[in-house]
């Protein structure tokens, strides 16, 4: 009987110490866990600490930035360049002088004016100088040379003798401009002496009054020279140069009508070579006092 007593009491301290272990270890999980979850929440607090400081970094530095920007273009705006009265040209080669000269025309006539790109010589001796009037429907633009470079539309510009003047003028619709072109057609000088200009293009003559005139037709544009016959004036040589020109040199292409007027060179008292040609309800026409300067200019007209 105390045998079996004694059984039974170690065999209830056994259940007793398994009991207080299982109940240790799970106190010691429940501790772990509370751990873990609090360093979570610390990791957690302080990624969003740092996510929100990094936020307003970046917020603060595009807002500088927006400002910076924004002062900036303040600044460009209040220290812009006055066009309104004379313009300091940079550039000394002729090309970019006349870059910066067609900016400041574009400018005050409008971004969308046709004008020549090219100041037709190559002489960089004589200064390119510039001055225009009118607005961008009727405007006038003179080039003149010079030993030294002017400003931009100078007063003194005026008083000087031009190589070369570009005009636009506009009218009331497009049957109004092409009335203004003096268009001869082929079949209008049928029957007249013919001549070879060249590159397959035939002219035809008409004389009468001690005058010669030779015309000829290359696409929508009608073309003539005019000779003095008294004079002993030739106008072949004339029509063959404006031909060969053409070859090496596109005219603008009119939206109908076009023509080119030439004297020969040793009439005094002539109208200088003229190209002029119809465009919606604007005219537009170059004049030249050298042929090819003429027709190297128009050649750019855009």
């Amino acid at each position: 009987m105390k045998k079996t007593l004694i059984v039974s009491l170690a065999a209830l301290a056994l259940v007793l110490a398994g009991c207080g272990n299982q109940a240790e270890k799970q106190t010691q999980a429940t501790s772990s866990d509370k751990v873990s979850t609090s360093h979570k929440k610390q990791a957690q607090t302080k990624k969003a600490s740092s996510t929100t400081s990094t936020s307003s970094s970046s917020a603060s530095s595009q807002s500088s930035s927006e400002e910076s920007s924004q002062a900036q273009s303040s600044t460009a705006a209040s220290n812009g360049p006055d066009y309104s009265g004379q313009v300091r040209i940079s550039a000394t080669q002729n090309l970019q002088r006349l870059g910066q000269f067609n900016y400041l025309l574009k400018y005050n006539l409008g971004k969308e004016i046709v004008i020549p790109n090219n100041p037709g010589y190559n002489d960089e001796s004589k200064k390119l100088n510039v001055w225009y009037e009118g607005d961008g429907n009727n405007y006038s633009i003179h080039y003149s040379q010079a030993a030294s470079g002017q400003d931009f539309n100078a007063n003194s510009l005026r008083d000087v003798t031009d190589y070369a003047v570009f005009t636009k003028k506009t009218y009331g619709s497009a049957s109004e401009a092409q009335a203004e072109i003096n268009y001869q057609t082929a079949a209008m000088t049928q029957g007249l002496p013919k001549v070879n200009l060249g590159y397959g293009i035939i002219g035809t003559i008409d004389s009468g009054a001690g005058q010669k005139y030779l015309h000829w037709n290359e696409g929508r544009w009608s073309l003539g020279v005019h000779a003095v016959a008294v004079n002993d004036e030739d106008p072949v040589p004339t029509a063959r140069k404006v031909v060969e020109l053409l070859e090496r040199y596109y005219l603008p292409t009119p939206d109908k009508y076009g023509a080119g007027s030439f004297s020969v060179a040793s009439s005094s008292g002539q109208q200088a070579p003229t190209l002029k040609w119809q465009a919606g309800n604007s005219v537009y026409s170059l004049e030249a006092k050298d042929l090819t300067v003429l027709v190297r200019m128009a050649s750019t007209v855009k």
